[in-house]
């Protein structure tokens, strides 16, 4: 799941801070962090973190982060997921599978945490208007552009008859990256970028959006409301840290499902 880590990462590092502000307005409270995206395939894996007071005199509690008692219900059944140290949790008896509903609870702090999701379905229908988009080299080399009009966008369109929210992520998977233009004295930007979730059947893919040459894996996510929520709250900050997740009870941060398609594109000269 390192992929969809990368597109929350900074929102979760939100979640884990309680700013000076707040801890001048309010009692600091040892708070767990839930980090769980479960995709089909996968075993099933939970990160449990602390937060990150800035005073100096904030009071952990006597928790031990990597010896919870964390159980899973699913498919009728419960289960005690298996430590692997550094808070992160697992249970490879149970394979995620599209549609299957987890529940998992364990105690903190003198509370009960809780926090549920479901698998939603792998998106249907998923099309590309085009398989290739040649893009001209600018860098100084090459000269002054000539090419007088962009490149028509890609368009992928899925079904999304209900209105649920989607991602899409796009992927360089070539081994040495080829630059389209010249970065400067600017760091050179990754080989992924994404898109906003949205509750549409389509989206574009414009030639600015790539930054290399090469093949590129567009991978289409079905996301739940709570992780579009998360992605959303960019403006969380230490006067107003609030958890977007409302299936996370006496706790913050993410424990959601998806599912995804792909398809590839080829970027050319």
């Amino acid at each position: 799941m390192k992929r969809m880590l990368f597109v929350v990462c900074s929102c979760l590092a939100l979640l884990a801070q309680v700013g000076c502000k707040k801890s001048e307005v309010s009692e600091f409270t040892d708070t767990p962090i839930i980090e769980a995206y479960l995709e089909p395939g996968d075993y099933l894996t939970v990160k449990i973190s602390r937060q990150i007071p800035f005073a100096g005199n904030a009071q952990y509690s006597n928790d031990d982060i990597d010896n919870l008692m964390l159980t899973v219900t699913y498919d009728g059944g419960t289960h005690v997921l298996t430590p692997l140290g550094d808070g992160t949790y697992i249970d490879s008896t149970i394979s995620v599978t599209a549609g299957g509903n987890f529940s998992i609870s364990f105690q903190f702090n003198s509370k009960f945490v809780t926090a549920y999701t479901y698998i939603p379905s792998k998106p249907q229908n998923m099309t590309q208007s085009a398989t290739e988009i040649a893009i001209e080299k600018m860098d100084s080399t090459s000269g002054p552009p000539t090419q007088t009009t962009q490149p028509d966008p890609i368009e992928i369109h899925w079904t999304n008859s209900d209105g649920s929210y989607y991602l899409v992520l796009v992927e360089n998977i070539e081994s040495v990256l080829d630059p389209i233009r010249d970065f400067g004295d600017n760091a050179p930007p990754g080989n992924r970028f994404r898109k906003s979730p949205t509750n549409l059947g389509v989206e574009e893919i414009r030639s600015s959006d790539f930054q290399y040459y090469g093949t590129h894996r567009i991978i289409l996510y079905h996301v739940l409301p709570d992780y579009a929520s998360l992605y959303e709250s960019t403006s969380t900050s230490s006067q107003n840290l609030t958890n977007p997740s409302t299936s996370i009870v006496n706790g913050y941060g993410i424990f959601t499902g998806l599912n995804s398609d792909t398809l590839y594109v080829e970027v050319t000269q």
